[in-house]
């Protein structure tokens, strides 16, 4: 849908007249019906005021242009995965050739990171398989961009766990910086939530303590809402883990047990034998340090 149509149909779902908008925003009802049927072009500037007196953001806006369908872009990313997991690689390898034939004709980078992907997802995810040169040409791209955006943060959590530890740690600083600008974009939340429970993860298998404090703080921060029942009861469980990190031990133990029950009773089996197993592992570290 062009950008006319789209203004066009906000308007009458709005029941806006076009001489309403022209007033509202200073230009005439002519030019709002030449914008309409794609006679005219508009100014960002123009396009924020038409959205924000018609009380619609720009999220909603472009899924409106795309139909009600959210960027397909991204449900590439999200096809490829699920993909991997059906272990359909023959589906894979053709997504992979079409993106490396695409981005050759225009460059989009986003074709670039999905070729990679699917490179990585062939070599099913195995660091010593996977061409080293593209693992570090993505941590040159993430490391290269100052202000993230949502494109950054699904090429991390993409690719987290193929960076070495101390690479994932750098990027964090960007990542903390984009949850605190972005706190309030809705649309963003389970992607960062995801990138911040795995850097905790990591931070404390790789006995980063000091990164670890500082990811759950803002992840309790990020996870503040009492309907993010899932994050909460997360930041829950690595706040016992970093209060058996202090010494707590005995308040640390609960804290992640009450954790554990909320997945059991959910009947989130895959989460509730990962995180017990990562309970263990830090209470058998712990004890053989204490023993030294």
């Amino acid at each position: 849908m062009e950008i006319g149509q789209v203004i066009k149909k906000i308007r009458t779902n709005k029941n806006i007249t076009q001489q309403s908008l022209a007033n509202a925003i200073g230009m005439t009802r002519p030019y709002i019906a030449r914008i309409e049927s794609g006679k005219n072009s508009i100014s960002s500037d123009k396009l924020t005021e038409i959205l924000e007196y018609c009380n619609v953001s720009y999220n909603e806006f472009f899924y409106i242009k795309n139909d009600y369908k959210k960027s397909s872009k991204m449900n590439d990313y999200n096809d490829v995965i699920k993909l991997y997991y059906e272990k359909n690689l023959e589906e894979i390898s053709k997504i992979k050739n079409e993106a490396e034939k695409k981005y050759e004709e225009n460059a989009d980078i986003f074709l670039r990171h999905l070729y990679i992907l699917c490179h990585c997802m062939e070599n099913d995810l195995d660091v010593n398989k996977i061409n080293k040169e593209y693992i570090k040409e993505m941590a040159d791209y993430l490391l290269s961009i100052d202000d993230w955006c949502y494109h950054e943060l699904v090429v991390l959590n993409n690719f987290l766990f193929l960076f070495p530890p101390s690479t994932a740690f750098l990027m964090s600083k960007n990542l903390l910086k984009y949850a605190d600008k972005y706190k309030e974009l809705n649309s963003d939340t389970k992607v960062l939530s995801y990138l911040l429970f795995n850097l905790l993860e990591l931070s404390i298998k790789n006995n980063e303590f000091e990164s670890a404090k500082m990811l759950l703080n803002a992840t309790k921060t990020y996870t503040s809402k009492k309907t993010e029942f899932f994050e909460l009861s997360l930041s829950l469980f690595y706040e016992g883990m970093i209060n058996i990190i202090d010494d707590s031990i005995i308040e640390g133990i609960e804290k992640c047990n009450k954790s554990l029950n909320i997945f059991e009773t959910l009947g989130n089996e895959y989460f509730y034998t990962k995180l017990k197993e990562d309970l263990d592992n830090l209470l058998k570290k712990k004890l053989a340090t204490n023993k030294k």
